[in-house]
């Protein structure tokens, strides 16, 4: 594997890791963006030295160098993950705690973008782009907005019809 494919493997790995575990804070954005920095790091200086040495020609050793750093990523990912509890991923594990299907579909929830903005109220200490709404009293709404509406409608209408008699 070269360097970027090496790298679409980091990005992949925190992607998982902030699927499975959604139960993040806030930090996790920046603390994403430094683990992506330093490995990357990472990956350049692998790099170098595996061109300098010819080391991209054998192919076990460039599988196993990638391997490496494969697990070495998703440990610091999981050792390290900012968690709302102060529980690691790691420790969770250990306690018999793995991630359900509704921790990941949480996850894939939280890393999607609704464009539906009926929502503009919303709390912004939880994630306010994709909060449930409840649908039946927004109909609501909208029919009583309608109906006023078309009722003054109605009346202006009925005003110039009058006025042209």
């Amino acid at each position: 594997m070269n360097g970027w494919q090496r790298f679409g493997l980091l990005l992949l790995c925190c992607v998982v890791v902030m699927i499975c575990y959604p139960d993040y804070t806030s930090q996790v954005w920046s603390f994403i963006g430094i683990r992506i920095f330093l490995w990357t790091c990472v990956l350049i200086v692998v790099s170098l030295i595996s061109n300098i040495l010819n080391l991209y020609k054998v192919e076990w050793l460039n599988k196993l160098i990638t391997l490496a750093f494969l697990v070495a990523v998703i440990y610091s990912l999981l050792w390290f993950f900012p968690q709302k509890d102060n529980v690691t991923p790691v420790e969770k594990m250990q306690s018999g705690k793995i991630p359900t299907v509704e921790d990941v579909e949480r996850g894939i929830k939280q890393l999607t973008f609704n464009f539906d903005f009926v929502r503009r109220n919303a709390n912004r200490e939880e994630n306010f782009v994709n909060q449930e709404v409840d649908e039946k009293k927004i109909k609501q709404e909208l029919k009583k907005k309608v109906s006023e509406q078309t009722d003054q409608l109605i009346d202006a209408l009925d005003i110039k019809l009058d006025e042209e008699k």
